[in-house]
């Protein structure tokens, strides 16, 4: 792994952590992963209001899932799926208080919802985020620690 590569990385997990914190989330449930294609899931404290079928309404736990092409989605996890409720559209790769202020609006039921498309199958590219995959990277290394004693995780790096 080159240098460039290992700085994108650890910027992704201090990305992550950021906005971890600012959702009071626990970051032993999340995981970031690093293939041909850098992606992070985060369970939030966060719920939703839904209905079951059954009587009076139920609270879902929300989620994020993150993916260095589409950027992040808000949704819900079903018994064998990610149902995504929306998804930012103005940047993949918001700052972190705007990351939380998404979740928020979300939560409370003021963010618009992400019309399904072939985000189903994958991700709704449609927005335009002015980046491409190594634009989007060399933005993450600006979140990684400056300092090589600057710890970032100590978990295997497909879990935060």
């Amino acid at each position: 792994m080159d240098l460039s590569t290992d700085q994108a990385q650890r910027g992704l997990h201090r990305y992550v952590q950021l906005i971890a914190a600012a959702l009071g989330a626990d970051l032993d449930m999340g995981w970031c992963e690093w293939d041909t294609e850098a992606t992070a899931y985060l369970p939030l404290p966060q719920q939703i209001r839904g209905t079951t079928g059954g009587p009076g309404p139920t609270a879902h736990q929300l989620a994020l899932m993150w993916d260095e092409l589409c950027g992040w989605s808000v949704g819900v996890n079903t018994d064998n799926d990610f149902l995504v409720l929306a998804t930012y559209h103005e940047d993949v790769l918001p700052a972190p208080r705007v990351v939380a202020a998404f979740v928020f609006d979300v939560a409370d039921g003021t963010a618009v919802a992400s019309a399904p498309s072939d985000a189903d199958l994958g991700c709704d590219t449609s927005h335009d985020s002015g980046c491409d995959q190594a634009q989007v990277r060399q933005r993450l290394t600006a979140y990684a620690p400056t300092s090589s004693d600057t710890p970032t995780f100590s978990l295997p790096p497909s879990r935060l």
